[in-house]
Parts: structure tokens; C-alpha cells; sequence
């Protein structure tokens, strides 16, 4: 242990002189999370309150009898109700020109207009729209009235086939005064209990949403993690071609004392770059990011597995060009398999399989479970996971770090004399 200790110092006291690494290790996260803070602070990324012009037309009569207009269920029940009024602010039209302009001057996002005979229309199946109209700048708002008229015309659907099959149940018992029926229709017209009514049930009461400053700061942590192991496995090359390496073989350091002392090296820096995001998203932006303890052990179990399977390619590299060639492949494969450019919600069904099986896809998962409240109960297999595939790639490494001959002659093989070999890497 004592060893394995003073190999670590004295990688991470060689790794402190090299300006690359407070470079890309700290200097390029923190100015990430800045530049995303800055984006995603913006009003354009989040949904605020926006005005609404509504005009409705329609009197709600069919056959002669009064019912209650559906234009103004809408208005009332739906876009005025407490919920809707923290988002929609709704400024009605005295006539379908004025709501128009209203949109045309900018004074509101989206115009909603029910026409005459709307409600006639649809109690008795016939083909009838509410007219949607919304500023091209503002896809978003236009996007979240959709929605809200879609709900309201599915329950609209739902309320027609209760009336109908009420009324031919009564219908079929008998001859009943035509006004005593129309009078129940009447009646379930107003009554919302009737209605079908969509139940938003969570599956964890406590969550938090997410929103993307949040998402992108973890995808982008995970993704600087993998260029920062690949910056750390150079100094395997370094020691490789300044003959480091043989005087290290010629002593009694234990093959997985080097291994373990490296991969410690690679968990620590990835561990500083979550702190140092951490704290800057945390002053600069108030940024919740949950149980801190949960987040180290995450961060901690990611880096192991990660830095394990970078490093093996460090001990099977003859020099720097190859570590670097594989780096950009790597990185930006498995960012974007992960969920580091796409939301992990935004890829397709094959891709997100992927996403939760590759080592950086499950990082997110847990960070993002932690932002939401969940625990580490809620993700121990993710966890384990990880920790199995650390522990598989380090059998590896010391497998490969063994059958290596570092020695002089397999320098010469290499068409390098020790005179003619690069100490300067």
C-alpha cells in the first residue's frame, strides 16, 4: 500500500508541472459551464409566461336548445383555471380581426379563435377546428397551446360518446318527451364529472424536473472525462520512451501497484473537474445538483470504469500519435452514444438501448437520478455495473502491463535506439 501510495504522489506531483493539465482540466470546464450557464439562463431556453389572445364566437345552441358553449368551457375551465394561468396569459378579442392583429403586432405569442356553430358542430360529429395561430419566432408557446387544444378535444370526444350512449339507453325504454331528454343533455353538458379527465400520476412523487443547464452541465462533465483520461495515459508513453518504465520493472513494484497507481491518477483529476464544475455552477448559476456524497461516489465509480478502459490503450500504444488517434473517435462516439450532443429522450429507441449499457450513458442516468431526489438505492445496479466493468479492464491492464517486455530490445524493435529516442514527450 505504501508503494502503491508513492507511485501516486509522484504521478500526480509529475502531472501538476504540465500546464496541459490545469489547461483541459480545469480551464476548459469551468469556461464550458460558463458559456452553457450564460445559454441556458437566457429566457429563450426556459418556459416563462407568454399572452394568449382568445376570441370565441360560438353561442353553444343546438336544435334550439341552449347548452353550454364549448368555446367558453375553453376559456374558462381550461385556460383561465389557477395551473394554466401560471404560463398562459390569456387577453381576449372582441373580434377574430383584433386577435389577429394582436399576433401581428407582437403583443401576443398565439391567437386561438372557436368558431360559430362550434359546439353544434361537435355534438353532432360533424368536421369543426378551433383555429390555431402563432408567432413563427415563438415555436415553443405555439407548441404548448397545441397541446392544451388537443387535450380539450379528445375530452370534447370523450363527453359526445357519453351523451350519445346515455341518450340511446333512454331511448330504448320508451317513448320519452323529447325536452325531458333534452334537458339531460343539457345536464351532462355542464357536468365536468362525466368527462373523461387524463391523470398525471409520477413515478416518484419527490422528483425534481430537469431542466437543460442542469443536463448539459453533467453531459459535458462526463464528456471532458473521457479527453482527460486520454491526457493522462500519455504519460505511460512518456515513461515508455524516457526508459522510465524499465527502471520501474527492475524493482520489486508489483505489476498492479503501477496499474492501480495510474488509474488512481485518472480518477482523482475527474473527480477535480466535477468539484470545480460543481462549485462554479453552484456560486455563478444556484444550480442544484442533490446529495453531494451520492454525486462523489458516482464520480468516483465512473472514473474507475472510464480510466480503466482508456487506460489499457495507453499500455498498448508505441507512442503518442496512436493514443491520439483513437482519442477524437472515442470521444466524440461515445458522447454522443451517451447522451452528451442529444438528450438521452432525443435519440431514437436503438440508440438509447446503447445509451444505458456504454459506461458514460449510465454516469448520466445516475447523475441525472441524483438531481431528481432519487438516491444511490435507485441506482446500485448502474453502480455495480460500472465497478465490474472497472474490474474487467483492470485484469487486463496488468495482464498486458505483464507481457510486456520493457526493456531495451523491445525499444530497439520499436526502430529506436536509446541514444535516438524522444525524452521530450
Amino acid at each position: 500500500m505504501r508503494k502503491l501510495l508513492r507511485l501516486f504522489l509522484l504521478d500526480l506531483r509529475l502531472l501538476t508541472k504540465n500546464k496541459t493539465f490545469y489547461l483541459k482540466l480545469i480551464l476548459f470546464p469551468s469556461v464550458l459551464i460558463l458559456i452553457l450557464g450564460t445559454v441556458f439562463s437566457d429566457s429563450s431556453s426556459q418556459i416563462k409566461t407568454f399572452n394568449v389572445a382568445f376570441y370565441n364566437s360560438d353561442k353553444g345552441t343546438y336544435e334550439g336548445t341552449e347548452f353550454v358553449s364549448l368555446g367558453k368551457v375553453l376559456r374558462d375551465n381550461v385556460f383561465k383555471q389557477k395551473d394554466m394561468e401560471r404560463i398562459v396569459n390569456l387577453k381576449e378579442a372582441a373580434s377574430y380581426k383584433q386577435g389577429k392583429q394582436l399576433l401581428k403586432d407582437g403583443q401576443v405569442a398565439v391567437f386561438v379563435y372557436v368558431p360559430e356553430g362550434f359546439t353544434k358542430a361537435a355534438m353532432k360529429n360533424e368536421q369543426t377546428n378551433i383555429v390555431l395561430m402563432g408567432d413563427n419566432d415563438k415555436p415553443l408557446d405555439k407548441e404548448i397551446v397545441a397541446t392544451i387544444l388537443d387535450r380539450f378535444s379528445a375530452s370534447v370526444r370523450t363527453q359526445n360518446v357519453e351523451q350519445s350512449t346515455l341518450l340511446q339507453t333512454i331511448s330504448s325504454k320508451g317513448n320519452i318527451p323529447k325536452d325531458k331528454i333534452e334537458k339531460v343533455m343539457s345536464q351532462i353538458s355542464g357536468n365536468k364529472e362525466l368527462s373523461l379527465k387524463i391523470r398525471e400520476v409520477p413515478t416518484n412523487k419527490a422528483a425534481v424536473p430537469i431542466d437543460a443547464m442542469q443536463y448539459y452541465s453533467i453531459a459535458m462533465v462526463v464528456m471532458f472525462s473521457i479527453m482527460t483520461a486520454f491526457v493522462l495515459v500519455h504519460s505511460i508513453v512518456d515513461e515508455k520512451q524516457s526508459h522510465t518504465l524499465f527502471r520501474i520493472k527492475s524493482t520489486p513494484t508489483l505489476n498492479i501497484q503501477y496499474v492501480l497507481g495510474k488509474l488512481f491518477g485518472i480518477i482523482l483529476s475527474v473527480v477535480i473537474q466535477m468539484v470545480i464544475v460543481i462549485i462554479i455552477s453552484r456560486v455563478v448559476f444556484q444550480m442544484k445538483w442533490g446529495n453531494y456524497f451520492d454525486l462523489l461516489v458516482i464520480t468516483i465509480v465512473y472514473a474507475f470504469a472510464i480510466g480503466s478502459i482508456i487506460l489499457l490503450w495507453g499500455f498498448t500504444a508505441k507512442d503518442h500519435v496512436t493514443v491520439s488517434s483513437l482519442a477524437s473517435p472515442v470521444l466524440y462516439i461515445f458522447s454522443f452514444l451517451g447522451g452528451s450532443f442529444i438528450t438521452k429522450s432525443g435519440l431514437p429507441d436503438s440508440l438509447r438501448v446503447i445509451q444505458e449499457i456504454i459506461p458514460n450513458g449510465k454516469a448520466i442516468n445516475s447523475y441525472l437520478k441524483v438531481c431528481q431526489g432519487a438516491g444511490l438505492d435507485g441506482m446500485y445496479i448502474d453502480l455495480l455495473e460500472l465497478i465490474g466493468i472497472g474490474l474487467i479492464f483492470i485484469i487486463f491492464n496488468i495482464m498486458v502491463y505483464s507481457g510486456k517486455r520493457w526493456s531495451k530490445r523491445a525499444i530497439y524493435s520499436h526502430g529506436k535506439k536509446p541514444a535516438e529516442t524522444d525524452v521530450s514527450k
